[in-house]
């Protein structure tokens, strides 16, 4: 059976829409898909840079109570009972929160007093040269892993105790257990979601100090690109197959003061998951239009299909001797060029829907700010064009104190403060964008990084002297970088920023940083 006119135009009606829609749809998982890939990569780097600084803050706090203990006993060491010795070696380890046990050695090595966990080694030389490193070079050590003389796998953090006359008088030295519960457990063990994302830390030499999988610790790893990495002094992010053979993007960093190497990733699947949830919105959000369209072509495919009907039966009506009137047959023009607007019309109002449905996916719903992924594909076009601009990340200060004290629901209250804040402050000179949580992002286009740190020093003021949502005045803290006077790549200008602004935490928040006043002081 030959298909009609009326029906071929249906088909190629609704091919024609339905292989638009695919190939947008496609196009925009595609690309959504490359932005969630790369901002993963960027989030779990900054994550790793963050979680290297905070192990690497911890092992100097160590340093210092390990040394300030030290001072104490310089002169009287010798002259210290067990009794004392072990009172002041089971008080650090009480006090430490890294620290799993504790020994303090007279000058050659012989353990005087501890902790304890290991107070049968009392009168026992300490073994090896990771544990007496201290004693021969006169300064604080932390060792690589190695399996002790009581059998289990330790870090040891050491600092000699040095008399006024420069003589070493022994060694204070604390151990992490590898394989406890320990200091990287409680730094890092609460990092692990149920989406599959973890970290884990390794040595300089590829062992796995930390793991979720405490059966791990311990473990050489060979073959895997991030460690190898890690090995060279190398920090950054890159997507690899892990040793279970799943596709992971990692993030990854190096410990300075140990050469130790902190790693945070994620499964791939799970990073683009959101990727496919967007496709399937647009499908669903897209599925009445569709139909309305079908019924609209059915028409005037069914008007089309008039004429030509008309004229075929002129034309029978003419072969079998009927009626020689002309037929006037401009109808059958006037009806192509109405399906052909008709066409136009169907296609704008698809297109309004797809920027539509891009503008929802590019706007965080809470605070009406653009979001990250509206973020990247600015400063993409910035950077491509060669455009200058400032960078400022801000963060609410104790934004955790305000949902535990008010609730999450003042919180959001809080967060829509602070934007409708930032927009009126902002103006048409620049963007605001959430970017995750409490934090925030202001570019600022054409602007130096000093005019960008007194604007947001003005938005700073005007917060802290405004009465928020929850009945009291709230801060924040900020950073500020400049592209490309400071940083000639996004991911670095985000990290120089990140850094201000965690400085501007540590010196008392309330404060805003800028890259040009770290480099001043350097």
């Amino acid at each position: 059976m030959k298909m009609s006119i009326k029906q071929l135009l249906l088909l190629i009606a609704l091919l024609s829409i339905t292989l638009t829609l695919a190939s947008s749809l496609y196009a925009g998982y595609r690309a959504d898909q490359e932005a969630l890939k790369n901002i993963t990569l960027e989030t779990n780097s900054a994550y790793a840079q963050k979680l290297a600084k905070v192990t690497e803050e911890y092992l100097l706090r160590t340093e210092r109570t390990l040394a300030y203990s030290a001072d104490t006993l310089k002169d009287t060491l010798d002259t210290q009972s067990t009794e004392l010795l072990n009172r002041e070696a089971e008080r650090l380890a009480i006090q430490s929160e890294s620290l799993s046990s504790v020994v303090i050695t007279d000058q050659r090595g012989i353990i005087r007093g501890s902790s304890k966990r290991v107070e049968g080694l009392i009168g026992q030389p300490l073994q090896g040269l990771e544990t007496t490193k201290s004693l021969h070079t006169g300064m604080p050590e932390i060792s690589e892993p190695f399996v002790s003389q009581t059998g289990r796998l330790i870090v040891f953090i050491s600092t000699p105790i040095v008399n006024s006359d420069g003589r070493t008088a022994g060694l204070i030295g604390g151990s992490i257990y590898l394989s406890e519960e320990n200091v990287l457990y409680n730094i890092l063990g609460q990092h692990f979601y149920e989406d599959g994302s973890y970290v884990y830390v390794v040595s300089r030499f590829g062992m796995l100090m930390y793991h979720i999988q405490p059966e791990r610790v311990g473990e050489h790893t060979a073959g895997n690109p991030v460690i190898e990495q890690l090995k060279k002094g190398n920090s950054g992010s890159m997507q690899l197959l892990n040793s279970t053979g799943r596709d992971m993007l990692a993030g990854y960093a190096v410990i300075p003061l140990t050469g130790w190497g902190v790693v945070s990733q994620r499964p791939t699947e799970k990073a683009l998951a959101p990727s496919g949830q967007m496709v399937f919105e647009m499908v669903l959000k897209s599925l009445p239009f569709l139909i309305a369209s079908a019924l609209l072509v059915l028409f005037l495919a069914s008007q089309i299909a008039k004429p030509l009907v008309r004229l075929a039966s002129f034309a029978d009506g003419q072969m079998n001797g009927g009626d020689h009137t002309a037929l006037k047959s401009g109808a059958w023009y006037r009806e192509a060029i109405q399906l052909d607007r008709a066409l136009t019309d169907s296609f704008s109002k698809y297109k309004e829907k797809v920027e539509h449905f891009i503008e929802e996916s590019s706007t965080d719903a809470l605070t009406g700010l653009l979001n990250r992924r509206a973020l990247s594909e600015q400063v993409r076009v910035f950077t491509e064009q060669e455009v200058g601009f400032s960078l400022i990340i801000l963060d609410i200060d104790r934004f955790k104190l305000v949902n535990d004290t008010f609730g999450h629901t003042a919180g959001d209250e809080v967060l829509k403060f602070l934007a409708d804040k930032m927009k009126a402050q902002t103006g048409s000179d620049g963007s605001c964008y959430r970017y995750g949580g409490e934090e925030f992002v202001i570019v600022l286009p054409q602007m130096e990084s000093l005019a960008a740190a007194r604007f947001a020093d003005r938005l700073r003021i005007d917060i802290s002297s405004s009465v928020s949502p929850v009945g009291r005045p709230v801060t924040f803290s900020a950073g500020v970088a400049e592209f490309p006077v400071h940083a000639d790549h996004i991911v670095k200008l985000i990290e120089l920023a990140d850094e201000c602004l965690y400085e501007a935490k540590e010196t008392g928040r309330n404060r805003v940083v800028s890259a040009s006043d770290r480099t001043a002081s350097v």
